[in-house]
């Protein structure tokens, strides 16, 4: 009876996994199309970026409130110096990558591939496989 329930959870927790990597992929993709409409009309992707961080902080700091709240303990408060030197340079380099990646979409075309060619490019250890463009005959 125990190896069953144990297979049983495994089951249950790789099922979990996937469902979440797959819905970790499809939200993904459909930011990286949402975020190429969105710099075809509105060409300021670093201010779109800062202004997500912006949004992204505010709703942070009021999470943290409500918890505080409803948990009536302190919050952890780092010093300055704590700030500048462990959290600053993990926030540079995360708005730099989003910045650059949406500042990105202004100039590289974005398109779906079909799933077997990235599987062959990587099973087949390619360094470049271009995609394959139906084209009529």
């Amino acid at each position: 009876m125990g190896r069953w329930a144990l297979d049983v959870a495994f089951v249950w927790k790789a099922a979990l996994t996937l469902g979440l990597v797959l819905l970790y992929y499809c939200f993904s993709i459909g930011i990286t199309f949402y975020n190429k409409w969105l710099t075809k009309s509105f060409h300021f992707p670093l201010f779109m970026t800062m202004l997500h961080l912006a949004v992204i902080f505010l709703f942070s700091a009021l999470s943290r409130a409500l918890v505080q709240c409803s948990s009536h303990k302190a919050r952890v408060v780092l010093s300055w110096t704590d700030y500048l030197r462990r959290v600053a340079p993990t926030a540079l380099a995360t708005a730099l990558d989003v910045g650059l990646s949406n500042w990105s979409f202004l100039y590289i075309t974005v398109s779906l591939v079909q799933p077997w060619s990235w599987w062959s490019c990587s099973l087949l250890g390619a360094s470049s496989c271009l995609p394959i463009s139906p084209r009529s005959s």
